[in-house]
């Protein structure tokens, strides 16, 4: 166990390794994340006092597999052992030597492990596909921290949440703080709309299935109709708010992200409800819909090809006209 993640964190640290991909790190700490309301302490067991002994040697397969089921909800040792068909007493000793790594961690008022989303958002940080990633929109995301005196951020789709993958936190004195690897719910975050306003009908579908409404204010979506009618607005501006819907007291504003043809997440700005105006986000949205327009034209001529627009699917399925309505 110890070996592998030794190896984990010499694959993050070694040039011309093979990278970690966003959707992987994204799945494992999608669901581990701050929305999911675990509650008392989450502790940690030092290397020396976790319980190995007598063990037999775990397979890479059995680790990364209940790495898996720990990213989708928190985990009590018989749950684990019954979705994975091992004796209790096995899981009691994989979770153990997993929270020895401080890839995991135990709530000491459930009792239940969960992934440790920000373990593996230290392992993306420094592989080649992220350097490239962050080298195009980094300065977009200081640019607009600069103009505005907000924070920015870059969020990844992860099982139905969004996961932060940049942070800029602003210099001023009230702001909003947060840390890689922080989770929010995909329905009721301007992140998680802005990102569901560029897919297409079959991406959406699949994500809305996905969704189970928790987490958020009383002022966040509830249904699926409710949230429809909020992703639809923000296709037609361009850009997604959330305001109070997440946390009471702070609003975002986010626009979609493609890199080439592919859609990879949002970029947002957020910051104090009573600094971030309903006529600033009507000014910084459309601003951020230019940058990155501007972003994707950039990286197509980097790459030898036209600069061009980077633009969204169209909807229009009879299912989305149903719903819409």
């Amino acid at each position: 166990m110890r070996a592998l993640c030794a190896a984990l964190e010499c694959w993050r640290e070694s040039a011309g390794s093979p990278s970690v991909a966003f959707g992987q790190v994204g799945a494992l700490v999608g669901q581990s994340g701050k929305h999911e309301g675990i509650r008392g302490t989450m502790s940690q067991v030092p290397y020396d006092k976790a319980d190995d002994s007598g063990t037999e040697r775990t397979s890479v397969a059995r680790i990364f597999r209940s790495l898996e089921l720990l990213a989708e909800a928190p985990r009590t040792p018989s749950g684990l052992a019954q979705e994975m068909n091992i004796d209790r007493s096995t899981a009691l000793r994989l979770l153990r030597q997993l929270q020895a790594t401080g890839y995991v961690a135990r709530d000491d008022v459930t009792k239940r492990y969960s992934a440790v989303g920000s373990r593996f958002m230290r392992l993306v940080s420094a592989t080649s596909d992220h350097a490239d990633l962050s080298e195009l929109v980094d300065p977009v995301l200081r640019a607009v921290r600069t103009q505005h005196g907000e924070a920015s951020l870059l969020a990844v789709p992860a099982r139905g949440s969004m996961v932060y993958a940049a942070f800029f936190p602003s210099h001023q004195l009230l702001t909003v703080r947060e840390q890689l690897g922080a989770v929010r719910p995909m329905h009721c975050s301007a992140v998680g709309k802005a990102y569901l306003s560029g897919l297409d009908d079959a991406a959406f579908e699949e994500e809305l299935n996905r969704l189970t409404f928790e987490g958020g204010t009383e002022h966040a979506p509830t249904d699926r109709p409710s949230l429809y009618r909020q992703v639809v607005t923000a296709r037609q501006l361009g850009y997604a708010v959330d305001r109070d819907e997440t946390s009471l007291g702070v609003s975002c504003v986010a626009v979609p992200v493609w890199i080439g043809d592919s859609l990879i997440g949002a970029i947002g700005v957020t910051g104090p409800s009573t600094r971030l105006t309903a006529s600033l986000v009507q000014a910084i949205g459309p601003e951020l819909r230019e940058a990155i327009a501007d972003l994707g034209q950039h990286l197509i001529a980097d790459r030898g090809g036209e600069p061009r627009a980077v633009g969204a699917p169209v909807w229009g399925s009879p299912s989305f006209r149903r719903e819409r309505s």
